[in-house]
């Protein structure tokens, strides 16, 4: 009797972390489309200008068919032991999805953006993912420190995600690789029913949304999608880390995240050197270096995309043989490199344009 109650539950899980991706997937097709359509008559578009790589406006709402696809797949599919947990961390995600919506339409001041995004990583921390890193911890002192890094965390990564949100599709794919690394960690973990069921969905919906989102884009994510996709990727890691006993098991984690987390934390790091606005957008990100090299979408994404799965392969490797201290080793190599390539670049672009100032 036991063995077969083992094999119809393992069924069942199979069944519904198979159902986790593929209803996702068909919303996602089915909605974006519409979402182009409503984009259009209302007018909400990403219209050109010289920092922009697009050349015709283009509709902004693709971000609401993810959040729909993948909330609604969370809510059928991802079972959790707390009613609480599951509503705090839906809402919570609606919430930055919102907000970035909000942003797309109207326009929002990217501190009054950054101060929401911080608050709602707050509320999902204490109603959700407190539950996670619980265990690593001992001591009042230890578990705000914990919980203000998780914060932190959370609204870089969403940022980051937001950061590479520059050409056609190149998101998308960035975040299609880190939601399917995240998913083959949680299924190496035997978390199966609620944690994978998170990262299917949200890989269904991102999936969905490509085939409209590849160059030449017929929609954008917006900053809701952008947004939306980076807070789930930050909720993502902590729970992937939970269990280790290592704080070193955050490698992993980031190597999976490496493009557009090394993008950012370089972005922000060269606009200090230059003494530019740190929240200034500018043309000097890894996708617009590379499309000035290639001039093609395509390739660029393939570019990087291929990098995030080398590195997010590599990731996988350093947590089944638990060689994080090599992964950490080859991380801080590769800081030191990108901060070198950055010092660099920042030093040729202020002797560019004292020429230009003393001509």
């Amino acid at each position: 009797m036991q063995k077969r109650f083992d094999k119809s539950t393992k069924g069942e899980i199979m069944l519904n972390n198979l159902l986790s991706i593929f209803v996702p997937l068909l919303l996602s097709l089915f909605l974006t489309p519409l979402m182009i359509v409503i984009a259009k008559k209302r007018s909400v578009l990403d219209v050109p200008d010289k920092r922009k790589s697009h050349n015709i406006p283009t509709p902004l709402l693709g971000g609401v068919a993810i959040l729909i696809a993948t909330v609604v797949s969370i809510s059928l599919f991802a079972t959790s032991t707390s009613v609480i947990v599951k509503l705090v961390m839906i809402g919570g995600l609606s919430g930055v999805a919102l907000i970035g919506l909000i942003d797309d339409v109207l326009t929002v001041g990217a501190k009054k953006r950054l101060i929401v995004l911080i608050v709602l990583a707050i509320v999902v921390y204490v109603g959700s993912l407190q539950i996670y890193v619980v265990t690593h911890v001992n001591t009042l002192t230890a578990e705000i420190f914990f919980g203000a890094f998780v914060i932190i965390w959370i609204v870089g990564v969403t940022n980051a995600v937001n950061f590479s949100d520059g050409i056609d599709g190149l998101s998308s794919y960035l975040s299609l690789v880190a939601t399917i690394a995240f998913a083959i960690l949680f299924a190496l973990q035997g978390r199966t029913v609620f944690a994978l069921p998170i990262a299917l969905s949200l890989s269904g919906a991102i999936a969905g949304f490509i085939p409209y989102n590849r160059t030449p884009a017929m929609i954008f994510m917006g900053d809701a999608g952008s947004m939306f996709i980076g807070f789930i990727l930050g909720m993502l890691s902590i729970m992937s880390i939970s269990k280790e006993a290592s704080i070193l098991s955050l490698v992993v984690p980031l190597y999976i995240l490496l493009v557009p987390i090394t993008d950012m934390c370089m972005s922000i790091l060269r606009r200090i050197l230059i003494k530019k606005p740190i929240m200034q957008p500018d043309k000097m990100h890894l996708h617009h270096v590379l499309n000035k090299r290639f001039n093609n979408h395509l390739i660029v994404v393939i570019i990087l995309s291929l990098i995030q799965l080398a590195f997010a392969g590599f990731g996988i490797i350093i947590f089944i043989y638990k060689i994080y201290l090599v992964g950490a080793i080859v991380l801080v190599t590769i800081v030191v490199i990108a901060v070198l390539i950055t010092v660099v670049s920042a030093i040729a672009y202020r002797k560019k344009h004292a020429v230009k100032e003393s001509n």
